[in-house]
């Protein structure tokens, strides 16, 4: 049985240290110098990011804890990815420096005001060791911490979940993206006291994996595995009402309206968002030990299929609302479950408002705007709101002791998402419409997607 700490290290093993090792490569190379008063790149860095071109190219900034002799002396900073990673690493430098000295920063009142340099200028400044940059070509890794191949957006969401399941990274790690809203809200709200340990939160739980290692699986079978466990089980299990179909229909599948005139979600799928939001608030905010928020899972099934297998359930969409807001501790998202109230504007993240899916698609089929123009092409007949197929959600308050992850770990819902997606990009690359977390050659990145929008 492997940890996710265990992964972390091993990844780091054959990826970072075996470059600094090498004689071939430069690292580990230092970012930042100080001359005549004023911080500057120093050369051996400028020169490990300069001709570099376009490319798949994940990158972390790190500290070492001298005298390196093995992995978990690599402290991670910051992990990100690009495709122009001159120019990005350059950028990071000058945030960076801007934000420095951390004694001028002074809280302007806004959330997140101590921002995500503000966090590495802390820690650069309190550092007994240089930051230093690491830059990975994508294309020429082999797998992934997991043992599978991953695109960058894909990779940069693991390592991220690696490193803050474990808390010995807990103060000196900066990424906002792919960490629980909570982490990101109490980093925002404490600011500098957080790099000194004035503030602290119960870290995600390391675990192992539930079967064994997950060698001789493709990224399909894990899919398939997961979809097995978790929507397909819910779906032949009779006291769930799954499959539970997103939208109000007649027998042709034509979308029944709301009294505003938008796309109507089915009585089913409103009850249940209500029931497992419930889960997750309530009307004094987030409760200890409450689920993260909601995962969901707007999917179809394959046509003809009477005795459903894996496969048989075709993704759509994936995503989550969580409980907590990186802002206010309730996110918006959840207000109008937590206090019962009759409207759904954003109703995690399903709601009818502008700025949410059902707002956005019923938006864009009746030409309003197009920010859901591949939804309303890929789920409706051309120029009317008939659905080409039944289309279903599955939502589900995420509880780690109710959940795995698709690899086999606990995994917190920030984490498992974009795990999912990366699956799921594998196994249905046509059919699935994320757009965020998805590769740059992915169908929905290329497709020209068309709608001859609704007059009615």
């Amino acid at each position: 049985m492997t940890t996710k700490a265990e992964l972390w290290d091993d990844w780091i093993e054959r990826s970072l240290l075996t470059d600094i090792s090498s004689s071939e490569t430069p690292d580990p190379v230092p970012m930042i110098e100080t001359s005549g008063g004023e911080l500057e790149t120093i050369d051996e860095f400028d020169s490990y990011r300069y001709g570099r071109g376009d490319g798949q190219y994940l990158y972390l900034l790190y500290l070492i804890d001298e005298p390196m002799e093995q992995a978990s002396d690599v402290i991670p900073v910051y992990i990100g990815e690009t495709n122009s990673i001159t120019s990005r690493l350059y950028q990071h430098f000058k945030k960076i420096r801007d934000a420095l000295p951390t004694e001028d920063w002074e809280d302007d009142g806004s959330w997140g005001s101590w921002s995500k340099y503000d966090h590495m200028a802390a820690v650069y400044e309190h550092a007994d060791s240089p930051l230093y940059a690491w830059i990975l070509d994508v294309e020429e890794l082999d797998a992934g911490p997991y043992g599978h191949s991953s695109y960058r957006q894909e990779l940069e969401a693991k390592l991220v979940g690696l490193v803050h399941s474990q808390s010995r990274f807990e103060r000196e790690f900066a990424n906002r993206e792919f960490v629980p809203n909570r982490v990101v809200h109490e980093m925002g709200k404490v600011g500098p006291k957080w790099l000194t340990g004035a503030e602290s939160y119960e870290p995600t739980s390391i675990s192992l994996t539930a079967d064994g290692p997950l060698t001789g699986k493709s990224k399909t079978d894990l899919w398939h595995d997961w979809v097995e466990e978790t929507i397909l089980h819910d779906i032949q299990d009779p006291s769930e009402a799954d499959p539970i179909p997103l939208f109000e229909t007649n027998e042709e599948l034509k979308v029944k309206l709301t009294p505003k005139e938008g796309l109507k979600r089915s009585d089913a799928i409103d009850e249940q968002i209500r029931r497992e939001g419930k889960r997750c608030v309530s009307k004094d905010g987030v409760p200890p030990n409450c689920p993260d928020g909601l995962l969901y899972v707007m999917y179809q099934l394959a046509p003809g299929s009477d005795d459903l297998e894996p496969a048989d359930v075709i993704p759509r969409y994936i995503g989550k609302a969580e409980a907590y807001g990186k802002k206010n501790e309730l996110s918006a998202n959840f207000t109008e479950i937590a206090f019962d109230r009759d409207r759904t504007g954003s109703f995690a993240r399903w709601g009818d408002g502008d700025y949410w899916h059902i707002g956005e698609l019923s938006n864009t089929v009746f030409g309003r705007e197009e920010k859901k123009l591949a939804w309303a092409s890929e789920l409706f007949e051309q120029g009317s709101r008939t659905l080409k197929r039944q289309t279903y959600l599955w939502i589900r308050a995420w509880d780690s002791d109710a959940y795995r992850g698709p690899y086999g770990y606990d995994a917190y819902l920030a984490e498992a998402e974009p795990l999912l997606i990366g699956l799921a990009q594998d196994a249905y690359p046509s059919e699935l419409l994320n757009y965020s977390g998805a590769p740059d050659d992915a169908p929905i990145k290329s497709k020209d997607h068309q709608f001859e929008t609704l007059s009615e």
